[in-house]
């Protein structure tokens, strides 16, 4: 790590937000402030002024010069205490004040008409209570009866000063730059204000844009979502009032065919009788007086998803079938049939929850596949699944839409509804079919949405569904595990371990979750991980430890029980460091690391040579699951002398049918469990379980052959018949035995049945194997037909290479065929033939041809109480041959062992 304060590395590059075009001076729009007393609208117990400006500037002029003219004005007026009370009055008595003034600019005589206090428009929208809509009524009454009231006395030279006046135009289209003073005060919320007959309605949707949009000067600046964003450039929002014209009656006028400017009739700028429109300034003497119906919810999704919350747990998940029928009733009645609605309206009402006007839509022909291009590419069924609208889900799933389409951060609905803890969203689209095992930009699953949230309930339902990889790794190496980890969720973690999850596994910095632990500070996940045979000597790419980690982030707790647990406080990183040198000289922390310093030093005890690590993972990153070797016998290295290889490989010209059209294949829907499958049957039945494992039926002493299923198969992945396939998944160790060289141990528990690993090699020739000087590595194919094969794992190999003899296995082969059929070349599987612990040694029989041959050079070393080629079993012989005669006996050897028709292996440690 590069300092104290920096985390074990992800890996991940970090978000940059893009520039956002500024307007001009626009900024300084907000900075007008109020002189006048405004309209106040109680909300519950809060009540605020409405911020307004005072000047307006005919011709968009400079706000400083304004507001120095307004104070100049405000100070002159104050001697007549009647003239610093503003009041509201008709817009033609405006006009008649505002003459008094030059033609180029004017004063606001009084404040904007009323508005919803900023208090009221960032507060959550609660039910609406009598008082309000009794205030807002009040509000919308006043505003009216003041604006039809008789005007003050219009004299000759307000008149003439009239005749220079020209109408404001709107700002709809003026985007003014951030402030976060107001996004702050909006809660990030949006505050467009709809206005239908009088009744208002507060939007508070999220926003994802701060930059801010206002429809005139006299209406503060207001950060919107994207539909009234949207609305907004289109000329939907009354310059006068600051309301949006949505439904209900309003006055619209067309300058042309394509274009429409909407806005209340009291709100339309009047000069000299004359009215105008307050957008574009044109005579609106031909706008027309327009009224849309707002459709009325009948069915409320709150309501609707209490009555599925009320559904018994044994019973069937029915997505409000009373109310989907109400809906279908209201449909049928013509309600919608006066208006159409734009088929993106579609997104919002599924964010609204707004069954009935989709059903309509849907029924009118919309797409639900539409994709929206202002929100990230996402469809309707995204944001009804973001929002945890379970019906509204099963409408679109019905009308047709994809269950499994990706948005622009290639996110399924699935994945938003994980993220957001809808868990009855989530069952239900499952249930539907979608898809777990899909992955986003960053490569995270469902399984990794879930964990890094902390949702608990929808990671438990994941987890229990068969076939999901708990171990699943996103493109930074982190697995469900080390998110739960990190973020200190004890519950989740004991449930990811309980289910399978790999304590060992290592992100792309080769970080172990108990790296994360130390990190975060979570002593108590720190002793579980322990208590589950985490590497507590576990190093990364900076050869930092799990203590380095918490010694630099000064979590005092995890370092003693690091401590308590036999960390080793001399081991040094990558920069020489130890944990000493990651704290401060003299802190509390460096007393406890020096004080077991010195106790470690001085101790007289000669304790046991440590297992030390020699190699990180000996495949090179070749398998999922890395495979560590330790040496605490000798100073022997990690063996270089061959190349590790995963699968089967060919050093000369072998012809293998894999003719995709020569495979035996399945076309199977489900999980291949029935013995209607194909493969199954090819192998007399589908031998494994739900959890990949074979059944306890399946013969040990005379395995049948196993076909899994194949590339052309119709199954999916995932199916249960494909399980060698999928590669390691168990955590194995090469590590240094006391008398056989190096073996292989388990560092997990192993069920009875779990598929271990491959014997891979090199598969060489008869011939070719009876000139090799070595036949140690070598295992028999023990094919019937054609020419004589095997595997020689001399020179390429894999884990199962350092295997040794046991007269006791553990394991045991079996010859299964995945990617072809050429019964030649099977694969060597190698399966648990009864549980094993975590520490035990892994072998298998060689059987006894080979033993027939070997126990002329050297005995079994296995130590089992039943071993049967010992040296108490097989008394000494008299090695003094010639050497003619032992090489003989060696090339006799190996020709029957390569002819062999037993499975068995030869592997030798010097």
């Amino acid at each position: 790590m590069d300092s104290p304060a920096d985390p074990p590395r992800r890996g991940r590059k970090t978000k940059s937000l893009g520039a956002t075009p500024k307007v001009g001076k626009q900024s300084d729009l907000d900075s007008t402030k109020s002189t006048g007393t405004g309209f106040q609208l109680l909300s519950g117990h809060t009540s605020l002024k409405l911020p307004g400006e005072n000047i307006i500037s005919g011709n968009h002029g400079s706000i400083q010069q304004d507001k120095q003219e307004a104070s100049e004005t405000q100070s002159s007026e104050s001697g007549n205490a009647a003239k610093s009370i503003p009041t509201l009055s008709s817009p033609a008595a405006r006009q008649e004040g505002d003459a008094q003034r030059g033609p180029e600019e004017f004063k606001a005589v009084n404040p904007a008409p009323p508005r919803l206090a900023w208090k009221t428009m960032v507060r959550p929208a609660p039910a609406p209570s009598a008082l309000k809509v009794a205030c807002c009524l009040l509000m919308y009454c006043l505003v009216h009866i003041n604006e039809s009231g008789k005007c003050l006395p219009e004299d000759k030279e307000n008149m003439e000063a009239d005749d220079m006046l020209e109408p404001p135009l709107c700002s709809c289209r003026i985007e003014a730059p951030k402030n976060q003073d107001v996004v702050t005060l909006a809660e990030g919320k949006c505050m467009a204000v709809e206005s239908v007959d009088g009744k208002l309605s507060l939007c508070r949707k999220v926003i994802l844009k701060q930059q801010m949009m206002r429809p005139s000067l006299r209406i503060p600046l207001l950060v919107l979502c994207e539909d009234h964003r949207a609305g907004m450039v289109k000329h939907q929002s009354c310059p006068g009032c600051g309301f949006f014209c949505r439904a209900g009656t309003f006055m619209e006028c067309q300058p042309d065919g394509n274009i429409s400017h909407r806005f209340h009739r009291s709100c339309a700028s009047q000069i000299r009788g004359q009215v105008y429109c307050p957008h574009c300034g044109e005579e609106a003497s031909h706008a027309k007086e327009v009224t849309i119906p707002k459709p009325d919810c009948a069915v409320p999704t709150a309501a609707v998803r209490a009555k599925l919350d009320s559904v018994t747990v044994g019973g069937v998940i029915d997505p409000a079938k009373e109310s989907l029928e109400s809906v279908l009733n209201a449909l049928e009645d013509g309600k919608y049939k006066k208006f159409k609605l734009p088929p993106k309206q579609l997104y919002f009402s599924a964010k609204r929850g707004e069954l009935q006007r989709i059903l309509h839509m849907l029924v009118e022909g919309v797409d639900p596949n539409l994709r929206m291009d202002s929100e990230k590419r996402k469809t309707s069924l995204h944001c009804a699944a973001e929002e945890g609208h379970k019906e509204i889900c099963h409408i679109l799933v019905q009308a047709g839409a994809n269950l499994d389409m990706c948005d622009a951060e290639q996110r399924t609905p699935l994945m938003y509804a994980c993220e957001n803890n809808h868990l009855e969203t989530v069952k239900y689209l499952l249930k539907a079919g979608a898809s777990t095992g899909h992955k986003d930009m960053r490569g995270s699953t469902c399984l990794h949405l879930a964990a890094r949230g902390g949702h608990t309930g929808v990671l438990q339902y994941f987890i229990s569904m068969p076939s999901i990889d708990v171990n699943c790794k996103d493109d930074g190496g982190w697995a469900p595990l080390t998110w739960a980890t990190e973020n200190m969720n004890l519950e989740q973690v004991k449930m990811l371990i309980s289910a399978g999850a790999d304590v060992q596994i290592r992100d792309k910095e080769e970080n172990v979750c108990l790296h994360w632990a130390a990190f975060s500070g979570c002593d108590k996940i720190a002793q579980l991980l322990l208590d589950k045979r985490s590497d507590l000597h576990a190093v990364n790419i900076h050869g930092d430890s799990p203590l380095h980690i918490a010694v630099r982030q000064n979590q005092l707790d995890c370092v003693m029980l690091f401590l308590s647990r036999g960390a080793d406080v001399n081991l040094k990183n990558k920069d020489g460091e130890t944990p000493l040198n990651c704290c401060s000289v003299n802190s509390k922390m460096w007393t406890i690391l020096n004080t077991n310093k010195k106790l470690t030093d001085c101790s007289v005890l000669i304790c046991a040579v440590k297992d030390r690590t020699v190699s990180k993972d000996v495949s090179r990153g070749y398998e999922d699951v890395p495979v560590t070797c330790v040496n605490g016998m000798d100073h022997e290295p990690c063996p270089s002398n061959f190349k590790y290889v995963p699968e089967n490989c060919f050093t000369s010209q072998v012809n293998i049918d894999e003719n995709i059209t020569h495979l035996q294949h399945c076309s199977c829907k489900d999980d291949c469990a029935s013995s209607s499958c194909i493969c199954g049957q090819l192998s007399m039945r589908c031998w494994y379980d739900k959890d990949g494992r074979l059944l306890k039926e399946f013969c040990r002493d005379d395995p049948p052959f196993l076909f899994e299923c194949n590339h052309a198969c119709s199954c999916w992945r995932t199916c249960r018949n494909r399980v060698i396939q999928n590669g390691l998944r168990v955590r194995l160790q090469v590590f240094r035995t006391e008398r056989m060289g190096w073996g292989v141990r388990a560092l997990q528990d192993i069920p009875e049945g779990t598929f271990v690993c491959e014997f891979a090699g090199e598969i060489i020739s008869d011939g070719e194997a009876n000139v090799r000087e070595n036949d140690s590595y070598m295992f028999n194919l023990d094919n019937k037909v054609g020419e004589v094969y095997c595997i020689d794992a001399q020179f390429y190999g894999n884990v199962s290479r350092f295997m040794n003899h046991l007269c006791e296995p553990n394991l045991f082969p079996v010859r299964v065929f995945t990617k072809h059929q050429d019964m030649r070349f099977p694969r060597i599987a190698l399966y648990a033939s009864k549980a094993i612990q975590a520490g035990d040694e892994l072998g298998f029989d060689y059987g006894d041809p080979y033993w027939q041959i070997k126990k002329k050079y050297f005995r079994c070393q296995c130590g089992s109480a039943k071993c049967r080629y010992s040296e108490t079993v097989i008394p000494g012989q008299n090695h003094a041959d010639s050497s003619v005669r032992a090489l003989s006996d060696q090339t006799i050897a190996q020709v029957e062992h390569i002819q062999s028709a037993n499975t068995a292996i030869a592997i030798t440690q010097p």
